[in-house]
């Protein structure tokens, strides 16, 4: 999987907000869901969602955030995979963006699940049966690029534990127009029903697994 590694300096969301201080229903759902993300947001769009691989790569991980090399078991030195997709709607539009970094799974069936060009992470693991477990971390707000502009989107962080590897830090931000970002107490920090992803731009050449 060769390529330029874009460092993901800081890919946790900011703490301090907890599911349940989020307004809307689904939001909540969403950050507290420890299934399937693909399949709950399918089933909220009423749509089948693609994938689309923007960076995938082996390289060193410079985290400003050092517990987190410590939760995946391994140094700044050690080569981890670094994987950001997006799941995209028919017509194109984002509505998950996701980062994945951790050690390459020993497994060749899961290092095909978790480097799959085409095939969503949750939708090959639910398919090929893999024993799975979530451990959230952190849930709370971050940004998203919208059409022109910066707006505040959910976003939350968890260790996925695919059979008996080496855990993933799975970090999903989620278009505020499928999850609204309002908390109790506080209005609309922007008007989401017009947010739309810009198109990808990838950096690197993409891995395909084998």
């Amino acid at each position: 999987m060769p390529g330029t590694h874009r460092t993901p300096v800081s890919p946790l969301p900011r703490p301090g907000i907890r599911a349940q201080d989020f307004t809307d229903p689904f939001t909540r759902r969403l950050l507290l869901n420890e299934g399937s993300t693909t399949e709950l947001l399918e089933r909220r769009g009423r749509c089948r969602l693609g994938l689309r691989v923007v960076e995938q790569t082996l390289a060193p991980l410079h985290l400003r955030d050092g517990r987190l090399l410590d939760m995946l078991g391994v140094t700044p030195q050690t080569p981890c995979l670094v994987r950001r997709t997006e799941l995209v709607s028919p017509d194109g539009t984002a509505v998950s963006r996701n980062l994945v970094i951790g050690l390459l799974p020993r497994s060749d069936e899961v290092t095909q699940v978790v480097t799959h060009h085409s095939v969503a992470l949750g939708r090959s693991v639910n398919l090929r049966g893999i024993p799975q477990r979530r451990t959230l971390l952190s849930a709370g707000l971050t940004t998203w690029q919208g059409t022109g502009r910066t707006v505040p989107a959910v976003s939350r962080g968890y260790l996925l534990h695919l059979d008996d590897e080496a855990p993933l830090y799975v970090a999903e931000t989620f278009n505020p127009a499928v999850a609204p970002p309002w908390r109790r107490g506080t209005g609309p920090a922007a008007p989401v029903s017009a947010v739309r992803a810009l198109p990808a731009v990838v950096t690197t050449s993409l891995g395909r697994a084998s």
